[in-house]
């Protein structure tokens, strides 16, 4: 039985894509390599695993290629609470055997960093109402509700995951932590309520990642 068609909202999401119409803050060349390694991505054998660690000279996270559990911070964090990500991922940098990596959400660079990773994690502001500093948990297994997420990039969290689905490129196991913001202002820092929010954002992720794998499958 052949992959499904897409549905219209799926295929709205492809075109505009492949048409290059998410903004980015890569250049084109470094877009271009990484939309690549994407499409590639679900055709590829799999890797010797290899575990990448500490951080290159610019600061960012090295591109990861073992296998294993990874944990994907995403946002701005020059944007007030757009930062979560990036500091409940820094909260879990030194865990045993867990691969962690910031970014900013476009969808090509998120598909590059969990290649051949299981289970993946993304930490991320979601917007609902709620009150600031309430922690979601969403299951990719079952389609996102869309628009959920504040987004500096011009495509949210759920359309970005959506559309990983519709190239096929999702990794078997997908879970979103996300943390109502209080703000996301330019040039702001976290709010009391997101700082609040880091260590139980972190212990739920920890507890997600003992039940979605055993002990033998950490790297070490």
């Amino acid at each position: 039985m052949g992959k499904p068609e897409p549905s219209p909202e799926d295929q709205e999401l492809l075109e505009a894509y492949q048409a290059g119409a998410f903004e980015s803050d890569l250049d084109a060349k470094r877009r271009t390599a990484i939309a690549t390694s994407a499409e590639k991505a679900s055709r590829k054998p799999p890797r010797t695993p290899k575990q990448h660690q500490g951080a290159t000279e610019s600061g960012r996270e090295p591109k990861t290629n073992g296998k294993g559990p990874i944990v994907l911070g995403i946002g701005n964090p020059w944007r007030g609470d757009d930062g979560i990500g990036h500091a409940v991922v820094e909260a879990l940098r030194d865990t045993p055997g867990l691969t962690t990596a910031t970014c900013s959400g476009e969808p090509a660079e998120l598909m590059d960093l969990w290649q051949d990773h299981d289970p993946v994690i993304l930490v991320d502001a979601i917007v609902t109402g709620a009150a600031p500093g309430t922690l979601h948990r969403l299951d990719a297994r079952e389609p996102l509700p869309r628009g959920a997420r504040y987004s500096s990039h011009g495509i949210g969290l759920a359309e970005a995951v959506e559309l990983a689905r519709a190239l096929d490129a999702l990794p078997p196991t997908l879970i979103v932590h996300g943390i109502e913001p209080a703000h996301l202002e330019d040039g702001t820092g976290l709010s009391l309520q997101a700082i609040d929010a880091i260590p139980r954002a972190a212990r739920r992720i920890l507890d997600d990642l003992t039940l979605a794998i055993s002990p033998d499958r950490c790297a070490r």
